[in-house]
């Protein structure tokens, strides 16, 4: 008897085929995955620079009557001079010797600033953080600092900005991809996307507030 071969292969997935498969999609997911994860990673560096920052300003005040440098003369060190000036990165230098180095003043996420190495060079080219003018210990919920990507206007603003409750706050798209960390007079760090930063301006009783930007 002659057993009939059909003229058709059947097509099936070979062990192969399958390993292809499997390693291709699991090289999809990292790859994925990868921006997520750096972005969560830069997140949580900038809310640790931040917490510096605050703490560095605590440091400086409880050495100097409590006050912080944005209320101290320049003559004791601190900042009060260059209160409204666009040289923001002289409130930090007030508190250099706190913070040790400059390098924790740029977010990671943040393309437009170069990490300082030596505060005698110290600039605003050097300083992802705005500065809250009118923040005060005594009231622990003012904005200390903050990521410079805040805005009224949807784009990268410098200078001296000035929120009052009806303020059309948001984030840009240039660090944090509209979203941004707030530090407060307490030290904390808040986690701000577009909706709970124009909440927080809305709700705040310490307005107008001012906000020094690099």
């Amino acid at each position: 008897m002659k057993l009939l071969l059909s003229k058709h292969r059947v097509c099936g997935f070979t062990f192969i085929d399958l390993l292809i498969v499997l390693v291709t999609v699991a090289l999809a997911l990292v790859v994925l995955a990868t921006p997520r994860r750096s972005t969560c990673r830069h997140r949580t560096s900038c809310t640790s620079n931040l917490k510096k920052i605050g703490l560095a300003f605590m440091i400086w005040s409880h050495d100097h009557d409590d006050k912080s440098p944005r209320f101290v003369s320049t003559n004791q060190g601190g900042s009060l001079e260059y209160a409204t000036s666009r040289e923001v990165f002289r409130h930090l230098l007030s508190i250099s010797n706190e913070l040790v180095s400059p390098r924790v003043l740029v977010c990671p996420s943040d393309p437009g600033r170069k990490p300082g190495t030596e505060w005698d060079k110290f600039g605003n080219g050097n300083l992802s953080y705005f500065v809250g003018v009118d923040a005060n210990e005594t009231q622990p919920s003012t904005w200390l600092s903050g990521d410079r990507n805040i805005t009224t206007n949807r784009r990268l603003m410098s200078g001296m900005l000035v929120l009052s409750s009806n303020s059309s706050v948001s984030w840009t798209t240039d660090i944090h991809k509209r979203a941004g960390n707030i530090g407060l007079a307490d030290g904390s760090v808040q986690q701000m996307t577009d909706a709970l930063l124009l909440g927080s301006i809305q709700q705040s009783s310490n307005l107008p507030t001012r906000l020094a930007i690099p």
